[in-house]
This record gives structure tokens, sequence and C-alpha cells, in this order.
């Protein structure tokens, strides 16, 4: 075989495997076109593709959402990161409560003046926000509530319409312009025995006044917190925000 036959296999031989590749790549971007709806870019099937996959074996669409919220930003992000909320009541105070639904949690929001004013978030069993501006900092799921050294405010709830306990820390990134909050809720996860015990223990402490500083710190040295939040307003308001048992299988019905 010549120099020149050698060179014509050879240059015929890479169109063969040019083609063949790109034949298998149109089918394929045929394919994810068909699937994702008829797309008449290729380039911007992949793109959604990719953004699909995302939403779907990640959290990261959910992270993003919350960090479009913060205290004092237009009420006007709630609906538009959101959409609309699934479920709307009223504090005792008056104020008007939205709660907001993603996959991996749900939002609670207090808005005043057009600017939202205090919110707390309600994460799904293993999914974990990020709290590095919080005064619990980043290990805040992971560790008793006794890690976060301040505590200006308790609120607690030992009742068949659901079990929590909240409470209003100071610290954080931010904690010249507002408070952290945070708590456990049954409605989240159901509570220990020894953890119900706890809450009953000091729902009779306040209502005897007796032994109250005693019990909460015997709450907040064995309770890992399951929610947190960020607030301008007092627990009085923000306690309303917190979802019953049965509001909660309401929203998830």
């Amino acid at each position: 075989m010549t120099t020149h036959d050698i060179e014509e296999t050879t240059a015929s031989t890479l169109k063969t495997q040019v083609q063949e590749k790109w034949t298998r790549t149109i089918a394929l971007a045929s394919v994810v076109s068909i699937a994702l709806g008829g797309f008449n870019d290729t380039f911007d099937a992949l793109d959604k593709m990719t953004d699909f996959g995302l939403s779907q074996l990640t959290d990261i669409p959910s992270h993003n959402k919350l960090e479009r919220v913060y205290i004092r930003a237009s009420s006007g992000v709630l609906d538009e990161t959101f959409g609309a909320p699934v479920y709307i009541k009223k504090s005792s105070s008056g104020d008007t409560i939205k709660y907001y639904s993603d996959k991996q949690f749900i939002l609670s929001a207090i808005t005043r003046d057009d600017a939202i004013v205090a919110f707390l978030v309600f994460p799904n069993k293993g999914f974990q926000p990020n709290t590095l501006e919080h005064a619990g900092g980043s290990s805040f799921f992971e560790q008793p509530l006794h890690k976060i050294e301040s505590v200006n405010d308790i609120r607690s709830s030992y009742a068949r319409t659901g079990n929590y306990y909240i409470e209003e820390n100071n610290g954080g990134d931010f904690g010249y312009l507002y408070s952290s909050i945070s708590g456990f809720s049954e409605f989240l996860l159901p509570l220990s025995d020894e953890n119900r015990k706890r809450l009953s223990d000091l729902a009779d402490a306040q209502i005897l006044d007796e032994n109250v500083v005693k019990t909460i710190e015997n709450i907040r040295k064995n309770v890992k917190p399951n929610f947190y939040g960020y607030s301008t307003l007092n627990l009085a308001t923000l306690e309303d925000a917190i979802l019953s048992n049965s509001e909660y299988r309401l929203i998830n019905k």
C-alpha cells in the first residue's frame, strides 16, 4: 500500500469516527430537546437540563431562595421568590402572617410598611440552611441551645395544639439591627419523652412561678434547635408565627 493510500484510509477512518461521534451527540441532544419540551436551541436545552438536574439533585435552589430573604427587605421579595403564600393568618397583635412552602422548608413572615420585619424558617429533615449570620453560627443545628450565650426572652407551649420552645438571642453578624431567633417545634420532629417532660416542667414552673430559670437551663442544655429566624418584633408577636400541628398537616396534605 502506497503512502497516498495510507493517508486516504486514515482520512476516511477519521471522517467516519467524527461522523459517528456527531451522530451520537445530535441524537442525544434531540432526545434531551424532546424530553424537555422541544427547545429550538440545543445549548439552551442543555442549560435547562443542567438547571433541572441541580434543582432535583441538590439543595442549591432552596439555599438561593433563603439568601433573598432578610430583615427590612421589600415584602414583595417573598411572592417573587416563593410564589403565593400557602397559608395566611392574623397574629394576636393584628399582624398578617404569611407562610411560604419550599420542598426543603416552610417559611413564615411578618411584614409592616411593605418591609419584612420578622421571619422563621422551619427546615425539613435533612436540609440544613446557612446560619452563619445567626447568633448560633454555622453549627447552629448541631449543638444544644445553651451554646448561644445570650437569651433576651423565651416562650413555650405544652398543649394538644402543639409543643414548642422559642427564644430571642443577641449577637450574630447583624445583631445591632435585629435579633436572632432559635427554637424547636414538635410539628417538625416528634419530641423524645425526655424533651416532652422538660417542656412540661417548664409549663408547670411558669404557672407556679417557681424554678423557671432552672427549667429553662435544663432545656437549653439538652435540646438542639430545629428552626431559626430573625426578628425586630418581640416574642409575644412572633410566637404566633409558629404553626400548630393541625396547620402544618393542612399545608402538607
